[in-house]
């Protein structure tokens, strides 16, 4: 955990990497894309403000504290932390935050970097402070609705480094309401998930009304088309949740224990998963599996590419390997994760088994 302040040598020689020019040539490398009603901004690789950028974020915004109940860009956490405190509930709630990233104002990136960064300029263009705030922030250019507005980007590295250090207040007004009424709350990104095992509070307005509060203080709102109130079972993203209603159930005056639920995939999420392990046991060239689970289209590709058909082959066989990779990464993460907690259903699991070692089999 960082207490004091960066010194401006330490900025310098860790930061900068004894680049003092960046002090008054530096200059953002951005590239805007709009995929959708979503807008996106990617960093330059090869910049010098990716690099200064990437080492804001590992060598000092690492080393700031976040709330226990942030697991969306948390290392050593997964989607399955986000999902695993609410095993034990019924009634369940997530909410989403709208425009979670754009919607952050710049003032409380600044007053947060201010703690860090110093604001002498020495005699240069930019101050320590200055610069790193050009890392991290960025003025859209080309879409209206957000035209020359400062935003903390979606797609930069430090941005979900950032909204996670920013939102700790108010994760820990959330989870402090929430032990109140003996509700579970986590967080991934901008899904909030709440639970509880015995009360359908936490489907009220007034419940609702409370969170809305909570993130007002951060001049966030909620997305209400997103809304999911649900009883027993809750999918998200693939991810299902489930469990037994508890019952009231006394025995010699000693109350019997609640039923722990499980986490499963989706059907909808495994099926192509399935699809792709039926094909390849029955031996199903690479461009068959492609144009028929994947959607890869002969016409479109020669004319993108105005290609032959040994190349078509052999992109079809890359992206088949790389499709194999992936599903078996997915699937081996859920296993390792039951491993540790033992939380994932029994038949789920089985049926992962089964397809990474089909997938096992046919990777080259």
């Amino acid at each position: 955990m960082i207490n004091n302040k960066i010194h401006d040598d330490f900025f310098k020689n860790a930061i900068l990497k004894g680049d003092t020019s960046l002090y008054d040539d530096f200059s953002q490398s951005v590239i805007e894309k709009q995929v959708g009603p979503d807008v996106f901004f990617e960093i330059k690789k090869d910049s010098d403000h990716y690099r200064i950028n990437e080492r804001i974020t590992k060598i000092v915004l690492s080393q700031v504290p976040i709330n226990s109940s942030a697991c969306g860009f948390v290392p050593n956490k997964s989607y399955y932390d986000f999902l695993k405190p609410h095993i034990k509930g019924y009634y369940f709630l997530r909410l989403d935050i709208k425009n979670f990233f754009h919607s952050i104002p710049k003032k409380y990136v600044e007053e947060l970097f201010k703690q860090y960064f110093s604001d002498k300029k020495n005699e240069q263009k930019y101050s320590s402070l200055e610069l790193a705030l050009m890392a991290v922030l960025y003025k859209t250019n080309i879409f209206d609705d957000e035209k020359d507005k400062i935003v903390l980007p979606i797609g930069f590295p430090s941005s979900p480094v950032i909204s996670n250090i920013l939102f700790r207040k108010i994760d820990i007004l959330i989870q402090k309401f929430c032990e109140e009424k003996n509700i579970i709350y986590s967080r991934y990104a901008d899904d909030m998930l709440f639970s509880s095992s015995k009360s359908n509070y936490l489907h009220s307005e007034y419940f609702e009304r409370e969170i809305s509060f909570f993130l007002s203080t951060l001049a966030l709102k909620l997305k209400r088309r997103k809304r999911k109130a649900t009883e027993n079972t809750i999918s998200l993203n693939g991810y299902v949740i489930q469990n037994e209603k508890p019952k009231k159930r006394f025995l010699f005056n000693v109350y019997k224990e609640e039923r722990v639920g499980t986490i499963r995939l989706s059907n909808k999420k495994i099926k192509i998963i399935k699809k792709l392990s039926a094909h390849l046991i029955k031996g199903s060239s690479p461009v068959v599996i492609m144009e028929n689970l994947f959607n890869l289209n002969p016409y479109k590709f020669k004319k993108k590419y105005n290609s032959n058909i040994q190349f078509y082959n052999k992109y079809s066989r890359d992206q088949l390997q790389n499709k194999i990779k992936g599903y078996r990464s997915y699937l081996v993460s859920l296993i390792r994760f039951n491993e540790k907690h033992g939380c994932i259903d029994k038949k789920c699991l089985e049926t992962a088994i089964k397809l990474v070692s089909i997938l096992e089999d046919n990777i080259t």
